[in-house]
This record gives structure tokens, C-alpha cells and sequence, in this order.
């Protein structure tokens, strides 16, 4: 019996063209948080979101989006903490 044509990445190289996105994704994150682009990071994480049911498909896009704002919120937590010092969130 013959399968059905379907799109989408499928197999061993489908999955490391999704890890290469998302290590893009994370990278880019880092690197925007490092030069202070805040409206770099922004667009990042909206890219992100657009792409997360391509990756990952429709049914499992809001849990990976939700883990993947964690490591952006703590990545400008840390890049914060090393620009300004230890004492700069406390008022």
C-alpha cells in the first residue's frame, strides 16, 4: 500500500532542520539581548511563535512557544545582570 503524499518535514533530516531553526531562533535571541536590540529580540520571539506549528505542528505549538519564552526571559535576566550588576533590579 502506498502512503499519501504529506507536507512537512519528515524523517532524520526533517528533524535536524527543525533543531537548526530553533538553535538559529535561540541564538539570535542571545545575540540581540547581548547588543541590546530590544525591538530585535521582539520581532525574534514573534518569528518564533509563527513558527513553532510548523515545527512542531498545530496541537503541541503552545507548549513549545511557552517553553521557549522561558529561555528569553532568561537570557535578558542574566544579560541585565551582567551589564548592570547584581544590585540594578532592586530599587
Amino acid at each position: 500500500m502506498r502512503k499519501a503524499f504529506r507536507c512537512g518535514f519528515r524523517g532524520r533530516t526533517g528533524d535536524r532542520v527543525k533543531s537548526s531553526v530553533v538553535g538559529l531562533l535561540l541564538f539570535s535571541v542571545v545575540a540581540s539581548s547581548v547588543a541590546g536590540a530590544g525591538t530585535l529580540l521582539f520581532c525574534i520571539v514573534i518569528l518564533a511563535w509563527a513558527l513553532f506549528p510548523l515545527l512542531v505542528g498545530t496541537r503541541d505549538a503552545l507548549e513549545a512557544g511557552c517553553i521557549f519564552m522561558l529561555v528569553p526571559l532568561g537570557v535578558v535576566i542574566v544579560v541585565g545582570l551582567a551589564h548592570h550588576g547584581p544590585g540594578a533590579p532592586a530599587p
